[in-house]
């Protein structure tokens, strides 16, 4: 039975989306030309949303993004501007008519987001294929999983940015064009700079909060470094080396490792005070109290364990 997604409205919360199309695992639908229009398009559905989308990462079947909802709409003033610069002035809104309370509501929800989202990638995608195609591109609603701010939000983000690694596409999450950190290297500045300035920054782990870009990138490279050698099976030794040759000492080591579901698999991840108390808000206190979260070994946290509460149906490993 369809159940109804987790989108927490008390708060600004935020969300791994991801979905894939149609057929199977080994289908690719997209090449570059397809991935490029799926960033313009993404660029455009945020400039529009209030939703703030800060990483994406778009391969060949699929998609990823890191974006958070905030718990405030947007005034009526910046929706009817909004509206307006995205239809290019051709159709506008009144502040105070009842539509545009309605696309007020509408430009902080995810599902709106990510439906528009999706709808105009798949009009582009069906009108412009050698012999046009009608009907569904996506394989069904995209999931989306509840994140806690700190190390889930780092781990979560480090786990998409290495996607085309894991699929043996590049060797360096920064040869890969076609995701928020693949830009942000190529180019020299972040693909969402204010989002990723006024709201990712600021919900990272302490230690990122005060760093200037360059740390982080910095970072962000010693993590992928130290991951990268954990998955070669390397010896202690060497991935010390190999984070030490990325940057600096090794300290936070959450996993986002190739083998880890959770990611895709999780409902809400985070502290378990945030998972239990998010979750109350749909389910019931037995219910909460009574089920079991995973939690990530304690070798693997540098702070309180992170948890995940997982869907009814887990792929294992």
């Amino acid at each position: 039975m369809r159940q109804a997604r987790l989108k927490p409205d008390y708060r600004d919360t935020w969300h791994h989306c991801y979905n894939r199309v149609v057929g199977t695992c080994e289908d690719r639908s997209f090449g570059d030309a397809e991935k490029e229009q799926f960033v313009r398009i993404l660029r455009r559905v945020a400039d529009f949303y209030a939703v703030r989308i800060v990483a994406y990462q778009v391969m060949s079947n699929h998609f990823h993004l890191v974006l958070q909802a905030p718990e405030e709409p947007p005034s009526a003033e910046e929706t009817a501007r909004r509206f307006a610069a995205f239809h290019g002035g051709r159709r506008t809104l009144a502040p105070d008519s009842p539509l545009c309370e309605q696309w007020r509501a509408r430009l902080r929800d995810v599902s709106w987001c990510l439906r528009h989202l999706q709808h105009l990638y798949t009009a582009w995608y069906n009108r412009t294929r050698p012999v046009r195609r009608r009907g569904p591109l996506w394989a069904g609603r995209f999931k989306n999983t509840v994140l806690d701010s700190g190390y889930a939000l780092w781990a979560c983000w480090t786990y998409i940015e290495r996607n085309p690694v894991r699929a043996g596409m590049v060797a360096d999450p920064a040869d890969y064009r076609f995701s928020s950190y693949g830009h942000w290297v190529q180019t020299g500045r972040h693909p969402f700079p204010e989002a990723f300035a006024q709201h990712l920054k600021p919900s990272l782990p302490l230690r990122y909060q005060e760093a200037d870009d360059d740390a982080i990138l910095r970072a962000l490279r010693e993590e992928f470094a130290r991951l990268a050698a954990e998955e070669a099976k390397a010896p202690v030794t060497e991935v010390d080396a190999a984070i030490v040759a990325a940057g600096r000492e090794p300290a936070f080591t959450l996993t986002a490792r190739r083998r880890v579901r959770h990611w895709v698999d999780g409902l809400v991840i985070g502290s378990e005070i945030f998972v239990r108390e998010t979750m109350r808000r749909v389910r019931t206190e037995a219910e909460v109290a009574r089920h079991r979260l995973a939690t990530a070994d304690a070798a693997e946290a540098e702070a309180a364990p992170v948890c995940c509460w997982r869907r009814l149906r887990v792929l294992r490993n």
